[in-house]
């Protein structure tokens, strides 16, 4: 199968986007995919190749890159739509068996596809957008839409929720590169290699340091959990995070770490943080099932999260995570302390975590979307 995935964006950075797009990428190369990623390029805007993609991003997978000059740049609609219809005009895509976006205008010009088009994303448009809904269900209907692929259960039931046909959506949660995690260090092995001290339980938080992913809530959780020594790993410089931990003796704040460094942080934790709140899926809406889950999964550490609608969908209280209310940090802070006094529980959930993470990889994740592709092409 030929695909075509034109991308927003033109700079390489650490957003999640960016990595979850060029891992799909790879992981269909990988699966026998031809894939293209097609990159809008401004006057100021470096040129890049595939080799600098998967450099960056520390991926294997034989997927090309095309830059392609374009006034259309940029990630806010109308210029994403532009962009995209744009892409859908040249003669790559006529070449190319399936339009393949996660573009969120493929949700609604995804019908200027000359060919068979399918939109992904990890967002519940028809709730967050209502105005969107008659757009998102005239795309879903023509008759060359192939689907939407959602990244959780809680957004496909959105879009099924104003009548998207059942046939045409599908949920393929996001993955994870098991061989980065493997083997497994013990958490005393990865501290001394990462010169953290021994003695006192580790809480851990990897990504971006951003109020808008519910930081607050692990220092809130932090103040009242002293013993307990929480390293929040993913630092650009100083934000309101940073300055918010400054004043707190138990917060560590360490650098973003490169997708190879990553498992030995995780590793080096007795328990793994998705901050307890609803802001980042509610408030905000900029983060459902976010992708460190699949991470902390891999890295066989118990995980901390929050009974959101979106997590609790794929992490199961006392089998994979603890799970606790959000925006409670009483509640959470009380969970933190029993995980950290019961050893056999955080074994019981690394054990449960791995072998949950040793069926969420990327590879297999293709696999399922390539076979959807090619039933609806056939069907």
């Amino acid at each position: 199968m030929r695909l075509i995935y034109p991308l927003l964006w033109s700079r390489l950075g650490r957003q999640a986007d960016q990595e979850q797009s060029v891992s799909t990428a790879a992981a269909f190369a990988r699966a026998g995919a031809e894939i293209t990623l097609v990159m809008p390029q401004g006057p100021r805007d470096p040129a890049l190749d595939a080799d600098s993609l998967r450099a960056w991003f520390q991926v294997e997978g034989g997927f090309d890159l095309v830059q392609r000059r374009t006034f259309f740049r940029g990630e806010h609609f109308p210029l994403s739509a532009l962009w995209y219809m744009e892409v859908a005009g040249t003669r790559l895509v006529k070449r190319a068996d399936v339009l393949y976006s996660r573009m969120p205008a493929a949700f609604g010009g995804g019908g200027t596809s000359p060919i068979p088009f399918a939109a992904e994303h990890y967002q519940p448009w028809p709730d967050r957008l209502p105005l969107l809904r008659p757009m998102i269900r005239r795309t879903a209907r023509r008759p060359h839409c192939l689907g939407f692929i959602l990244h959780s259960a809680f957004a496909a039931r959105s879009y099924r929720r104003i009548g998207v046909p059942e046939e045409k959506l599908l949920v393929a949660h996001n993955g994870v590169d098991l061989a980065r995690a493997l083997p497994r260090a013990e958490p005393a092995e990865a501290r001394a290699a990462l010169g953290l001290p021994e003695g006192r339980p580790v809480a851990l938080y990897a990504g971006r340091l951003s109020a808008r992913k519910g930081l607050d809530q692990i220092l809130a959780v932090a103040r009242l959990r002293p013993e307990i020594l929480f390293i929040l790993v993913g630092s650009e410089g100083e934000s309101e995070i940073e300055r918010a931990a400054a004043g707190l003796a138990n917060v560590g704040i360490r650098p973003w770490a490169e997708p190879d460094a990553l498992p030995l942080w995780l590793q080096a934790a007795d328990i793994l943080l998705i901050p307890t709140s609803s802001a980042p899926l509610h408030r905000f809406g900029d983060c459902v099932l976010p992708m460190k889950t699949f991470a902390y999964l891999a890295a066989g550490r118990p995980i901390l999260a929050p009974a959101s609608p979106d997590t609790a969908e794929l992490l199961r209280d006392g089998e994979t995570a603890s799970l606790v209310p959000p925006d409670d940090p009483a509640a959470a802070a009380e969970a933190l302390a029993r995980l950290a006094a019961d050893a056999p529980l955080r074994e019981r959930l690394a054990n449960g975590a791995a072998a949950l993470a040793e069926t969420l990889t990327w590879d297999r994740r293709a696999e399922k979307i390539l076979g959807f592709l090619e039933a609806r092409r056939s069907g």
